[in-house]
């Protein structure tokens, strides 16, 4: 047999092979949305953001994302199934930037049926996903839990895992309560990565929820409460973590509220909070007020932050949000104050 030959008999046993090798591309529906902020952020960005007098008093700040979703159902069993990619698009610049290319801020494995749903991969645990203060209910950026400008490095939530790689299930709502639970072997680790012991502070991280959602005539209520526990390692405290908070809604307005603590075994680094806000649609724009206040170990305050928040709608998928933020916070290197403020331009799709 000559090399012509044995190339077209090769070829001829690749192409059988491919016509009975099931695709499995062309049974998910994948789906493509995102969007695009534009923000303009005045004041006193030093202060907020910790920089100091190393940055001016006015800025143009982007934050842009593109999200691909590949999604399918069973037939059989009525169970969906896919993935999740979130990709990050700004640019990056060279102030410690380790890329000039789009990174990837969230991704995981989704499976949901009657049983509830699960997600497995670098998605937020059931104690951020499921915690319930004023930050709810904020227009603009988002008040207190808003755009960097704004927040001012304040925490207003117990800690947790954030994009940490983990296992996460959300129970299905029966009669108005729902249950929610994630693992993370290592907190602080996500993605492609198996981690090493001198990188993980807290291992075995547990983060449980219970929130209820209901109406009781013109009056809809959501409320709920996170626990969540770690193990402390090579020095670190365990870790003890909780909120509560409620929602309550009448007529077009809103209120809410939340109340947090921090308590890491042993160590002076305990942190408690609380939230308040109020919001409420006026016409064509959203408005609201949200309140923050963090106390350490001693009681004494580290940090507080009002903040007047608005959304309206300008265009079909465009809207125009905006923050103003009154903060003050003690640091232990020096006490700062000031007010920050957010125009944001954003188109969603």
């Amino acid at each position: 047999m000559n090399f012509r030959n044995a190339l077209l008999g090769t070829t001829a046993v690749i192409g059988a092979t491919a016509l009975v090798v099931p695709s499995t591309a062309s049974a998910f529906d994948v789906n493509i949305n995102g969007f695009f902020n534009f923000n303009t952020v005045v004041g006193d960005l030093g202060e907020a953001t910790t920089i100091g007098g190393n940055i001016r008093a006015f800025d143009f700040v982007t934050d842009s994302e593109i999200h691909v979703q590949g999604v399918n159902t069973d037939d059989e069993t009525g169970i969906r199934y896919g993935f999740v990619v979130e990709f990050e698009t700004d640019p990056q610049n060279a102030v410690g930037a380790t890329t000039g290319n789009a990174v990837i801020d969230e991704s995981w494995i989704f499976i949901d049926g009657a049983f509830g749903g699960f997600r497995l991969g670098n998605e937020d645990g059931a104690a951020d996903n499921s915690k319930i203060g004023a930050y709810n209910i904020a227009a603009g950026t988002g008040g207190i839990d808003g755009q960097g400008a704004v927040a001012a490095g304040i925490p207003i939530k117990p800690t947790n895992t954030g994009d940490s790689t983990k296992i996460r299930y959300d129970s299905p709502s029966i009669a108005g309560f729902t249950i929610h639970g994630s693992y993370t072997p290592n907190n602080t680790i996500q993605g492609n990565r198996i981690a090493p012991k001198p990188a993980v502070a807290h291992e075995d991280f547990v983060e449980t929820a219970l929130v209820y959602t209901g109406s009781f005539g013109a009056l809809d209520l959501q409320t709920g409460a996170t626990l969540s526990f770690a193990n402390g390692k090579r020095g670190a405290p365990d870790f003890l973590g909780w909120n509560v908070g409620a929602i309550v809604g009448f007529a077009g307005f809103r209120v809410a509220g939340s109340y947090w603590e921090d308590d890491f075994d042993g160590q002076d680094l305990d942190q408690k909070g609380y939230t308040l806000g109020a919001a409420a649609t006026l016409g064509p724009a959203d408005v609201s007020v949200t309140w923050a206040d963090v106390f350490d170990s001693d009681q004494n305050i580290e940090g507080q932050n009002l903040v007047l928040s608005a959304t309206m709608g300008v265009l079909p998928g465009m809207s125009l949000q905006g923050d103003v933020a009154f903060f003050d916070r003690d640091l232990p290197i020096a006490d700062d104050d000031g007010v920050t403020g957010v125009i944001r331009l954003r188109v969603a799709f």
